[in-house]
């Protein structure tokens, strides 16, 4: 049966504030059918037809990816539609949901699609002198991509991108 909606993808952007501000991200299992196998990510992923809205799908894939259940009142804004995945030449049209949180909820991964998961300080992120330049995509090798070191690899491309545009929106003073 083919799909009622085209291919679009929702994203949770997960802060907490206690007892430093962090923003949760996911590392995808390695995967060839992937193609974002193995990087760092939000919790999210592509609207289902039984989906109401993306908030729904948002909502949704956090809750199955990492065990968070959501709602509309940790919600406090909606980004404008974004392309990922553009140096694949299969973008994917995503809307990022920033949530707020007081505290770090209990994560529970789903692990036939996430090898781990991490709090990064919001301080981390927006040091400069953290950032770094590397090749990243096996399909451009010779083009450097601005990436954050984290535990597991690199934060880098549409997660990168989306934290600095998060930070520089809703936490102007650490940017």
């Amino acid at each position: 049966m083919e799909s009622l909606f085209k291919i679009e993808a929702a994203v949770a952007t997960i802060i907490t504030s206690q007892p430093i501000p962090e923003v949760l991200v996911l590392k995808r299992k390695t995967n060839p059918n992937d193609p974002w196998s193995g990087h760092y990510a939000f919790p999210g992923g592509r609207r289902h037809d039984e989906d109401p809205s993306l908030l729904a799908t948002c909502i949704r894939e956090t809750y199955e990816e990492c065990g968070i259940q959501l709602s509309a009142s940790n919600l406090i804004k909606q980004y404008p539609v974004r392309k990922a995945g553009n140096h694949l030449n299969q973008a994917v049209p995503v809307t990022t949901f920033l949530f707020e949180l007081t505290e770090q909820p209990a994560i529970r991964l789903q692990t036939s699609e996430i090898s781990c998961h991490e709090w990064l300080e919001l301080e981390y992120i927006s040091d400069k002198a953290n950032i770094t330049r590397r090749a990243m995509s096996p399909r451009c090798p010779h083009v450097l991509f601005p990436c954050l070191p984290a535990t597991a690899g690199f934060v880098w491309g549409f997660t990168y991108e989306t934290l600095m545009m998060v930070i520089a929106d809703r936490y102007p003073t650490l940017s």
